[in-house]
């Protein structure tokens, strides 16, 4: 069973993670590279701890937005997701 359902929002998430890393051509390069591995990561590690990661291509406020049935579902799923390394932690 799905505790909760985590949208990342490719365009905010890159380009607050551009932002953290440097907006740089190397960086970049670097995440376009390896975006589509790092979403299957979290895909991963999520489906085993209860959450479903999907993305989409809305440029909205937030970099990812949480589905679930409860507040507690809702915190659990941010907890995880503050805790999972970022793109570049996962790159190194």
């Amino acid at each position: 069973m799905t505790r909760a359902t985590i949208t990342i929002h490719l365009p905010v998430h890159r380009r607050e993670s551009l932002q953290r890393q440097g907006d740089t051509p190397l960086a970049r390069g670097t995440y376009d590279e390896r975006i589509g591995g790092y979403v299957d990561f979290l895909r991963n590690t999520g489906r085993s701890a209860g959450f479903r990661v999907q993305t989409d291509n809305r440029d909205l406020d937030f970099a990812y937005t949480i589905d679930e049935n409860d507040h507690e579902q809702k915190k659990a799923a941010h907890d995880w997701l503050q805790a999972a390394p970022d793109i570049w932690e996962w790159i190194t």
